[in-house]
């Protein structure tokens, strides 16, 4: 066993140093620290993006996608297997345990790393920007403008805590039942700290249908779709079922936000040739380093349905001794939408565009350098 997660390891820094070194030499960087720079200089965007399901981001540290099969996680053709993982069993084996989201501890290391504090502050602007409901399309004043918010496919609940902490009415929708109680446990964590304005809920983001007192008379003020968890709309069917059912949650005049992935993602070729990235992050707290796979070279996306069978895998090691602890993998389908597609759905759900940016700060747009993803806010005409 100890041979095995050696190799593991001696792989997944192999394939870094390899990665260092073919950027390098392709953009002129001196060391490896340059990959983040080098993508966001040639690409005209940064990395840091956030994808749910992905959902979701960037580390500054990258190793090779296409070659992760060989940091000891077996052939390309055995790996695509859906919902797959292992663990060391203490005996050399592995055991199958379930899928990418049914491991939250792992998934809110790899991606829980974004500000969201400060996004929120950017769905407050939003609201004073594109909102028309109240009076000059306040809801209390000109410092909180939003006062109750609704997030699907809320994963950990990252953007609804952040939100509750702020003082907005927030409920998280999750239909994963793993990711529910993750967290619900880590507010429980926080004691006497911890929100008390804010309701995890069970349900399906294609038919929100809100328990007695769970939802706000008269609607949310905003509704929220973030971290690329519109990919998980597999179809039409499902895009117009869900912006229609946020219709009928919001108050006359609320915004619906949307993230999805940089068009640049899909017209420079990068998701249709099948490109992957991969990141690491770490836990100092719990001592752990997670090994994101998002994306594998060659992974297959189907140009009729727009669906990119996205291979996504996590390495949970030890930070200090890189011994493998866990391995995660799984075939994620995708849906990556156009924003004319998302136009066309909205329009035909009853709500109307306030306006597209290309990273959850209000003073990029979509086609600005530094423009990470593609932020469509929709709004229910008062």
């Amino acid at each position: 066993r100890d041979a095995i997660d050696a190799r593991r390891v001696a792989g997944m820094r192999a394939v870094a140093r390899a990665v260092a070194r073919r950027v390098e030499r392709a953009r002129g960087f001196a060391t490896a620290r340059g990959i983040a720079d080098a993508r966001a200089a040639t690409r005209a965007r940064g990395v840091a993006r956030g994808t749910a399901g992905a959902r979701r981001g960037r580390g500054t540290r990258s190793w090779d996608a296409g070659r992760a099969r060989d940091a000891g996680r077996g052939t390309r053709d055995a790996g695509r297997v859906r919902g797959t993982s292992a663990r060391d069993d203490g005996g050399g084996g592995v055991d199958a345990e379930g899928r990418v989201y049914d491991e939250p501890e792992v998934y809110d290391v790899a991606f829980g790393f974004r500000d969201f504090e400060k996004e929120i502050e950017f769905v407050r602007e939003c609201a004073r920007r594109h909102a028309r409901y109240g009076e000059g399309g306040m809801v209390v004043d000109a410092t909180r403008t939003v006062a109750s918010a609704l997030e699907l496919g809320a994963g950990p609940a990252w953007h609804s805590v952040a939100a509750a902490k702020g003082g907005i009415q927030a409920v998280a929708l999750e239909q994963n039942a793993a990711m529910r109680a993750h967290a619900m446990n880590k507010l429980a964590a926080l004691g006497d700290a911890a929100p008390r304005n804010i309701r995890i809920v069970e349900g399906d983001m294609r038919d929100v249908a809100m328990a007695p007192m769970t939802k706000p008379e008269g609607g949310f003020d905003v509704a929220l779709m973030l971290l690329g968890t519109a990919a998980h709309l597999l179809t039409h069917d499902d895009a117009m079922r869900c912006f229609k059912s946020v219709r009928e949650n919001l108050r006359p005049g609320g915004l619906f936000i949307v993230e999805l992935e940089h068009p640049w993602d899909l017209f420079s070729g990068e998701i249709a040739q099948g490109q992957g990235d991969a990141w690491e992050r770490v836990d100092e707290e719990k001592g752990v380093k997670v090994y994101v796979e998002w994306g594998r070279d060659g992974d297959n996306f189907d140009i009729e349905s727009q669906i990119y069978e996205r291979t996504v895998s996590f390495s949970l090691v030890d930070a200090s001794t890189e011994a493998v602890l866990k391995i995660v993998q799984e075939v994620v389908p995708c849906k990556i939408f156009t924003a004319p597609e998302m136009v066309a759905l909205a329009n035909a759900a009853g709500l109307e565009v306030a306006a597209t940016y290309g990273d959850m700060d209000g003073r990029i747009a979509l086609d600005d350098e530094n423009a990470h993803n593609m932020i469509m806010i929709f709004r229910r005409p008062s």
